[in-house]
């Protein structure tokens, strides 16, 4: 039931045709498509130009970095250890999948284009997921406000916390009809308990 919830979910939000994906939704979908190396190191570099203590600066890109790298390293190994299939895979021929709450619609088409590599975890999520726990590590709180811009889009947006920004990522990618809701939801998890490692262990303040 919830692998039909999940398909059905994406059919609805995520089709190039949906009727009830909104135009803001769309917009918010294409904007977080800039691959997540140069709007890492374009957006994130705001925050080390925020202090003007230049080792703090270099600890917190160091966080950040180290955080990311190894929770992209982790979510590529998940998603070929899973090999599941994408939206647009799963929907066409979901005659296969053995699920009677699913339906196959051989027309089906992504809003947008969908990366050549096996769907769960989301890597976006896995992305957004590490980073934010790094930028909770190293301020003490969740609630940073902080802008983020897109090339795809030109258009920067304001996020009142960590968690709207996790949160707008993993969503993006439902409305463009790459993932499914729990491949997001795994991929944040995954990033943020790297994050939490990786901080914990290698970046601790030593008072």
């Amino acid at each position: 039931a919830a692998y039909a919830a999940a398909v059905n979910e994406t059919r609805a939000l995520g089709g190039a045709a949906s009727t009830v994906r909104t135009a803001e939704q769309m917009e918010v979908a294409r904007f977080h498509t800039e691959p997540p190396p140069p709007a890492i190191t374009r957006n994130l570099g705001r925050f080390a130009a925020s202090t003007a203590h230049v080792g703090e600066a270099a600890r917190l890109m160091a966080m950040v970095y180290v955080s990311y790298v190894d929770a992209i390293c982790a979510c590529f190994e998940a998603k070929y250890h899973y090999q599941t299939w994408r939206p647009v895979s799963a929907i066409q021929m979901a005659e296969a999948d053995g699920n009677d709450g699913t339906a196959p619609d051989t027309v089906w088409a992504p809003s947008l284009l969908t990366p050549n590599h096996p769907e769960y975890p989301a890597a976006h999520s896995c992305t957004s997921g590490s980073v934010g726990e790094a930028l909770r590590s190293f301020y003490g709180t969740p609630d940073v406000t902080f802008t983020w811009d897109s090339t795809v889009t030109k258009t920067t947006r304001t996020y009142a916390g960590i968690e709207a920004f996790n949160a707008e990522a993993g969503l993006a990618r439902l409305h463009g009809g790459m993932h499914f809701r729990h491949s997001v939801v795994a991929g944040e998890e995954l990033g943020r308990r790297v994050a939490q490692w990786v901080t914990q262990r290698h970046f601790a303040r030593q008072d």
